[in-house]
């Protein structure tokens, strides 16, 4: 998906706390007894990133099969959602301008992100596509695009004008889509209920970033999340503690599209253009919610994203600006 090609935030719990990541990099299970209980951590490369799960069970061979089921379950999110895969529904949709048969999952997903973009009044918007394509065609060119060209391009832009009933979706010309914005966050969740489903109480995912936790690790009663450093230079914001709910931090450091970096991966449907913000941090819930509303709040004005926060008490931000700034809304806790 080449959306978050690195972690965000680093899970800091047990025996990860010393290195400051969650799991190493390796496609096998690492199972550790303690206190009767099991301590099972994998990861894997999938959605276009690096997926761990660090899950604690009673007994070796039930947490090993919980996490198995939860990788299998990835790998058929991925093929559904992948706009990089002719056969994929995302890819069908974009190629045809519709889908008759929309998978059960994908109009779960698309009804989310319909929510979404009705209640942030298009800051998340998952009709951008035409405009990333844009963005990348010009910087292979080595250019950015003109203005003319982004005006051009905006009247494709705007989920509104999406056709999406008895699980048919019909797109206007020109128009495509893209769920990146939310596929991490989506499959984290599902990942989280599988866990659950299998007796998992305590347990951190983090899906290309996009960071679910459930109970405590083994040595102490929280889970510990840093916040990326905008600037990449170790200096993290801040720390959160978690016993449950969700992280995700969207940043213009992620993917940028030229060397003047004007343009990167966040873009708003509005304008066309990238924000000017360096990092934002939500606290929600669920993982989805987590995932979508970083990116809506990257778009929104400062003032936007606190009132959001200020409606619905279970969100939380942090908002940091290309200077430095920092504001958070008042429920957004740091250890």
């Amino acid at each position: 998906m080449q959306r978050r090609s690195f972690l965000k935030l680093l899970g800091l719990g047990g025996a990860a706390a010393a290195t400051g990541a969650v799991i190493a990099n390796r496609d096998k299970f690492e199972s550790l007894p303690h206190d009767g209980q099991y301590r099972v951590s994998q990861s894997k490369r999938a959605i276009g990133t690096q997926v761990d799960i660090t899950a604690i069970g009673a007994s070796k061979a039930q947490t090993e099969d919980a996490v198995m089921a939860a990788f299998e379950d990835v790998a058929a999110m991925e093929r559904m959602f992948t706009r990089f895969d002719n056969q994929s529904p995302v890819s069908e949709a974009n190629a045809l301008s519709h889908l008759d048969h929309v998978p059960q999952e994908m109009a779960s997903l698309l009804q989310t992100c319909d929510f979404y973009y009705r209640d942030t009044q298009g800051a998340f918007d998952i009709t951008v596509k035409p405009v990333l394509d844009l963005i990348q065609k010009a910087a292979r060119e080595n250019r950015n695009p003109t203005n003319s060209e982004i005006e051009d391009i905006l009247p494709f832009i705007g989920a509104d004008k999406l056709d999406f009933h008895e699980n048919k979706l019909a797109l206007r010309e020109n128009m495509g889509i893209t769920l990146d914005g939310a596929t991490p966050g989506f499959i984290a969740d599902r990942m989280a209920n599988i866990l659950e489903q299998r007796g998992i109480a305590h347990y951190l995912i983090n899906a290309g970033g996009e960071i679910r936790v459930a109970g405590h690790p083994q040595h102490t009663d929280t889970w510990r999340v840093a916040i990326q450093d905008p600037q990449k230079k170790g200096n993290y914001p801040g720390v959160l503690a978690l016993q449950s709910g969700a992280v995700s931090t969207s940043g213009n450091y992620e993917i940028f599209f030229g060397n003047d970096k004007v343009f990167h991966h966040i873009v708003d449907a509005h304008t066309g253009r990238s924000p000017n913000m360096a990092s934002v941090t939500v606290v929600a819930p669920t993982a989805l919610q987590a995932d979508i509303l970083s990116t809506a709040f990257f778009v929104m004005s400062r003032e936007q994203a606190l009132a959001y926060c200020q409606s619905h008490p279970q969100i939380a931000c942090l908002l940091i600006d290309n200077e430095g700034h920092r504001t958070t809304s008042p429920n957004f806790a740091m250890v």
